[in-house]
């Protein structure tokens, strides 16, 4: 059973983030950056060029662009064709409340995180429900199961 948390104190973006998460290039073609996915069973990329952080991209943006009738179903796509948003990006610090609470209003699926301008991790919307799940079943965790 897992360590009981302390309610007491909020966490940060360092308690669930998956640290020095897979990258690829901007230029990258798409299949290569599915074939990252699929080789390490993720679901989001951070997307770099010439070693600066520039978004994220998803399976579903490459689903979504490859789904019949897309303009761009027909053409060799690279993942510069698919990551015009923004990222949302967060300190390693940042209390871990108020960004989860943003990934819910606006709907968004990851967030990068940043120590000292670095990549550090990403936390995703799976990441942010283990978290909480395992955070729960602590909470209400009796004395008595630890012992044998």
């Amino acid at each position: 059973m897992s360590k009981i948390r302390d309610i007491h104190h909020m966490p940060t973006m360092a308690a669930l983030m998956t640290p020095f998460p897979y990258h690829i290039d901007i230029d990258a073609p798409i299949e290569d950056a599915e074939a990252l996915m699929e080789e390490h069973s993720v679901h989001h990329l951070p997307v770099t060029k010439d070693g600066d952080l520039e978004t994220v991209i998803s399976r579903s943006d490459i689903e979504r662009a490859r789904s019949p009738g897309h303009r761009l179903e027909e053409q060799q796509l690279y993942v510069r064709d698919l990551c015009a948003r923004r990222p949302y990006i967060t300190d390693i610090h940042d209390p871990l409340d108020k960004i989860l609470l943003a990934m819910a209003e606006t709907g968004i699926g990851s967030v990068l995180v940043m120590k000292e301008g670095e990549l550090a991790g990403i936390v995703t919307v799976t990441d942010a429900l283990r978290f909480c799940g395992e955070y729960l079943a602590d909470l209400v965790q009796s004395p008595d199961d630890d012992v044998a």
